[in-house]
């Protein structure tokens, strides 16, 4: 039999602390692993709770939550905060039936240019691409789920370039995202248009759908975000929140509410404070191009001052402050290995999944232009 929700469960996780300006410290804390860090009994943990809550409903709880909510959380500032607490919620869900339960994200910088390669979807983790005509997962830790939302269908994908998915966005282009990102209106428009929109839009299938939470990837995927995102808040942004509103409200501040739940976007700014007791671990497999500056500046230093300025521009007042700063002549040789240039969106993949195609085209027109002046200065990247 399959419930959609507990009443009380529900009320219990949408509670808090309304009197705090800035909430409490937790407790205790949840580390969330990449994927491929997990030993085996914690995958195994994880795969035997996501089956109880398939089993109890609460997959298609969370799936029709996300498609009523869809139009008034994307395209606007509630995009950041809502799937932060979203997330959460599942996880808290999650840790209802066994407190041992830490989600984990996804490292998609290692797999940018072939995702489909990954070792995350393969049979040992989330599973591959769909198959038969219905495209229905077969492997992995979903394997032949049956999803009821929001009608009975085989939890399905299909990748966008057959069995391939072509190539996303690489760590250097959204480490220079958060450069140049001064304000939450410009960061959540080149996030959510960027790597945010290509990965739901290169596994396809449920994931490209407004019901996209059928699929578990879904929830690694936006950690992965709300990672990239709690790393540009340590670097000068912890409270930076602006842009424009939804249902009736033209500029969100710290005080407005998070949609469908209780609490207000300051409630969830401060991971390790009220109920976002969760932080992230660093990546073991791969290097991590996100929490530490120095690890990109070693990678830069090779740049023209111009190119270095343009897309990297803390990076440049750093290098001009140590008077490290570099001609502007190009680099003469070849790399070996060059960045390649992120897939585009379709007009019909837009129109499905409801991205405005003005914000798209400039962020690929944005990417493009990246790649080029990159590539033309013979920058290696590490991926």
């Amino acid at each position: 039999m399959h419930l959609l929700f507990s009443v009380p469960l529900v009320a219990c996780l949408l509670s808090h602390n309304v009197l705090a300006a800035r909430p409490k410290k937790c407790e205790s804390i949840t580390t969330r692993k990449e994927v491929r860090d997990l030993s085996s009994s914690e995958w195994r943990t994880i795969k035997d709770t996501i089956e109880k809550m398939q089993d109890l409903g609460w997959f298609r709880f969370y799936a029709s939550i996300h498609e009523v909510y869809f139009p008034v959380v994307h395209g606007v500032s509630q995009f950041l905060p809502f799937h932060r607490r979203f997330v959460r919620y599942f996880e808290m869900t999650a840790q209802r039936i066994n407190p041992d339960f830490a989600l984990p994200y996804w490292n998609e910088f290692a797999d940018y240019r072939n995702p489909a390669d990954s070792s995350v979807l393969s049979d040992r983790l989330l599973g591959g691409n769909g198959q038969g005509p219905n495209k229905c997962v077969m492997d992995g830790v979903q394997a032949n789920w049956t999803m009821t939302y929001p009608n009975e269908h085989c939890l399905q994908r299909n990748y966008s370039d057959g069995d391939s998915i072509k190539p996303w966005y690489s760590a250097e282009f959204i480490q220079s995202i958060m450069q140049r990102s001064d304000t939450m209106a410009d960061f959540r428009d080149r996030m959510e248009n960027s790597q945010h929109g290509l990965a739901h839009l290169g596994v396809r299938g449920d994931m490209s759908t407004k019901h996209s939470a059928n699929d578990f990837l879904f929830m690694l995927h936006h950690a992965f975000i709300d990672r990239i995102w709690s790393i540009w808040q340590d670097d000068g942004h912890r409270t930076t929140f602006d842009g424009p509103g939804s249902m009736g409200e033209e500029e969100m501040t710290l005080d407005s509410k998070i949609l469908f739940f209780q609490d207000t976007v300051e409630d969830v700014m401060y991971l390790g404070r009220g109920q976002m007791c969760y932080e992230y671990d660093e990546p073991s497999s791969e290097p991590d191009l996100l929490s530490k500056r120095d690890n990109i500046n070693s990678g830069l230093s090779s740049l023209p001052h111009d190119v270095l300025c343009k897309w990297y521009p803390k990076s440049c007042d750093q290098a001009t402050s140590d008077n490290t700063t570099e001609s502007t002549a190009p680099i003469a040789h070849i790399a070996l290995k060059q960045l390649p240039l992120p897939a585009e969106i379709s007009q019909e993949a837009m129109e499905i999944h409801g991205f405005d195609p003005a914000a798209v085209q400039r962020m690929a027109d944005e990417a493009r232009k990246f790649v080029e002046d990159m590539n033309a200065a013979g920058f290696v990247p590490k991926y």
